[in-house]
């Protein structure tokens, strides 16, 4: 597969990044964790997982499985709508990495998940038919930022 934009390759570089981030991050986030903060822990780490499949599928570190990536962008659109309910007030804390910001800008949250929830089904619509692999890279990219969006804002920064 051939990418004749540098954008997009560092756009799906730092998809991949960001996956393998919060890949990383999970075995010691989710200690303790309970209710609703390990339920959003467990989404977040679904579609994070399917999110690092599909990205290497995209940039070519893994042949492309057309019903792999059907399933993945499946599962992340099956979540994403969920993503508002993840976070009712007051479930924040030691546990949680989400910022208090979340809830003081909630309207402003409501819109990302939205936008988050609109293209991820974007995706799995397009895996779901047949679409070329330039499209799916595309709509990939897209949702990644996306999903970047409210990680840069709402998310605790990871200790390095």
């Amino acid at each position: 597969m051939k990418c004749t934009s540098g954008f997009v390759l560092q756009s799906i570089a730092l998809t991949a990044l960001l996956s393998l981030a919060l890949v990383s991050s999970w075995a010691s986030a989710h200690s303790g964790a309970t209710g609703i903060v390990k339920e959003r822990m467990d989404a977040m780490k679904d579609m994070s997982d399917q999110m690092k499949v599909m990205g290497d599928m995209i940039k070519g570190k893994q042949a492309f499985d057309v019903q792999a990536f059907i399933d993945g962008s499946a599962i992340v659109a099956k979540h994403s709508p969920e993503i508002p309910g993840l976070f009712p007030k007051g479930s924040g804390g030691h546990q949680s990495e989400a910022l208090a910001k979340l809830w003081n800008e909630w309207e402003r949250f409501e819109v990302k998940a939205k936008r988050t929830a609109e293209e991820a089904d974007k995706l799995s619509e397009l895996s779901k038919s047949g679409a070329d692999q330039n499209a799916l890279r595309k709509q990939f990219v897209m949702l990644g930022k996306s999903c970047k969006s409210c990680h840069k804002d709402y998310r605790k920064k990871k200790k390095q």
